[in-house]
């Protein structure tokens, strides 16, 4: 699953720097030991990982700091002098002293000393500020929101934003208060302010206040059409595009939702849930085909038959072969003879013709 955010976390191999290689555009932003760099698509750097501070490329040009001092870098790694944003009226504006950065309003009011790496661009109020290789927060007033003390703090979405600490993932709120302490593997924002979280090797869901909604028990996770599918014990389970359980993982397999049920076998026989997970025929069936019009054919023993979408069975299993036909009729075949039921499974021709063809 790929955890969206504004940084890629990895280790870089020692042995890129030793060949000159052919770069691509910037890709990713990397992190390690805090330091940031920059690579291409194809793993090779642009920026090695140095900088105190990576912003985002805006024009193929992205500013960096280092022992605070400030450049611009090129989409080729290059270093070039450091242009700061025009100062609008009303607007903050950072300035250095003593490669250190503070802030001042536009009337050259001083709103924070100078005492970081860097501080990066306003969004929202607030902007990213940096200090030996630490994240914090602080707003257009001057205020401190978060003394730099995270590796890394995302974008913020929806008033949340996930921090990162020693690889370890939480969450904050726009106050700066620690939702989330940094203590899961990976956590990863889905649907209704919901999160994937990995502990000890193990998935679950936590919701914005920090609740474990979902205990992590799960051997994987992977996003399907229609939620989540959850892995444990070699079977398989669901949960809804929130991280709600549908039902718990002991299938040995679940097919895509249609005509508003799932089809899933166990130990080598099928069965049907309705659209919310919940059991509407057990495993029972040697074979149940993909439902149509809210119809399906299913098989035990050999014998053919048929079922609607909600467990009715409308056609025990007792022919030796059902084919769909026009007129929303369905040939049937038993004993070498063929006749014909109609939708709702009501016979409307015995089996006793060797050939029907519906016009």
């Amino acid at each position: 699953m790929k955890l969206k955010s504004i940084f890629i976390v990895c280790l870089l191999s020692g042995v890129m720097g030793v060949f000159a290689q052919k770069t691509d555009k910037p890709w990713a932003m990397v992190y390690i030991n805090g330091k940031f760099g920059v690579i291409d698509k194809n793993g090779y750097e642009i920026a090695h990982p140095e900088y105190d501070m990576i912003s985002t490329f805006n024009k193929n040009v992205a500013n960096a700091a280092k022992g605070g001092e400030v450049f611009s870098l090129n989409d080729k790694g290059q270093r070039m002098p450091y242009v700061p944003d025009n100062l609008e009226k009303g607007k903050v504006r950072q300035y250095s002293e003593n490669k250190k950065w503070g802030l001042k309003n536009d009337k050259d009011l001083v709103l924070c000393n100078p005492k970081y790496d860097f501080i990066g661009k306003f969004n929202d109020g607030m902007a990213l500020t940096f200090l030996e290789g630490k994240m914090g927060l602080i707003s257009d007033k001057g205020s401190e929101i978060i003394p730099p003390r995270y590796n890394v703090i995302y974008k913020f979405e929806k008033n949340e934003a996930i921090v990162c600490n020693d690889s370890l993932y939480g969450l904050i709120d726009k106050k700066g208060v620690e939702i989330v302490a940094p203590r899961y593997s990976r956590l990863e924002r889905i649907q209704g302010n919901n999160y994937l979280v990995m502990k000890d090797g193990k998935w679950g869901v936590i919701n914005q206040s920090g609740h474990e909604t979902v205990v992590p028990k799960y051997d994987a996770v992977f996003a399907c059409k229609d939620g989540f599918k959850t892995f444990a014990g070699g079977k398989t389970g669901m949960l809804t595009d929130k991280g709600e359980l549908m039902f718990e993982p002991k299938y040995d397999f679940v097919d895509v939702k249609n005509n508003d049920v799932f089809i899933v076998s166990l130990g080598g026989l099928y069965g049907i849930l309705n659209k919310n997970g919940k059991e509407v025929i057990p495993p029972t069936y040697d074979f149940i085909d993909k439902f149509d019009n809210s119809r399906a054919l299913i098989l035990h023993s050999g014998l053919w038959g048929m079922i609607k979408n909600d467990g009715v069975e409308l056609i025990k299993p007792q022919y030796n072969a059902i084919e769909k036909a026009k007129d929303n009729c369905f040939i049937v075949y038993k004993d070498g003879m063929k006749g014909v039921i109609n939708k709702d499974g009501v016979i409307t021709v015995e089996t006793k013709y060797h050939d029907i063809e519906i016009y």
